[in-house]
């Protein structure tokens, strides 16, 4: 009976150890995500290697860690392109793991839903993950996307005043979606899309002295030249 308890306790004991460093290592992966994403302001990690070796670069302790959670993908009995997969599994869980501990790590919640969202996944889907904790709500994906439209908006206006003088169109493209599902749902009426684009090229350099085409065997450019003030 003594053997046995003993045994027990060593077992209880290994078992408090295990969880111990596994909450340590979450702490630490949360402290890194955190610091890049709102003190250092850099971008996500989607490589599994990648993740791997910055964080072991910065905190040492988290070697056992991925090698454990890269073993449990079973790598010697599973092929290149199975791996592949887990490997950007792991990537997720270990964003997920490190916001349980500090929800304000979501970038990667938020590419997610936005992803999500641009292949037309509807408002209560995107809730549903939300729910689920594995992406943020639709209302902070609308007001992303409103912020994004509102920065594209003044970034192109300043961008055509600094090169007002030395900058050409090269492209001019009206898209209509209009061949798409009509059925309307309790947030939207229709799928058609109205879209127009402009592709511009601002220069640094002055334009070169030219009257007249650069191609007048595909453009008139006597007709260019006599309308061109107007």
């Amino acid at each position: 009976m003594d053997e046995e308890a003993t045994n027990e306790e060593v077992t209880v004991e290994k078992g408090i150890n295990t969880k111990v460093e596994l909450t340590r290592a979450i702490k630490a992966m949360a402290k890194i995500f955190y610091d890049r994403e709102h003190l250092k302001k850099e971008g996500l990690i989607y490589e599994f290697d990648e993740m791997r070796s910055l964080l072991q670069g910065i905190e040492p302790s988290l070697k056992d860690f991925f090698d454990q959670l890269y073993l449990t993908a079973q790598p010697l009995e599973c092929n290149k392109q199975i791996i592949d997969r887990m490997k950007r599994l792991i990537v997720f869980i270990c964003y997920l793991l490190a916001s349980l501990n500090n929800t304000k790590i979501n970038s990667f919640k938020f590419d997610l839903v936005l992803y999500l969202d641009l292949v037309g996944t509807s408002n209560e889907g995107l809730n549903i993950m939300a729910n689920l904790g594995t992406t943020t709500t639709s209302r902070v994906v609308d007001r992303k996307k409103k912020k994004i439209s509102d920065s594209q908006r003044e970034y192109v206006a300043n961008a055509l005043i600094k090169y007002s003088e030395q900058a050409f169109v090269l492209n001019i493209n009206d898209y209509h979606n209009i061949h798409v599902q009509r059925q309307p749902n309790i947030t939207s009426t229709s799928w058609a899309a109205y879209m127009a684009t402009i592709v511009m090229n601002p220069c640094p350099m002055l334009a070169i002295s030219r009257d007249g085409a650069l191609n007048p065997k595909i453009i008139d450019d006597e007709l260019i030249t006599k309308h061109l003030d107007n």
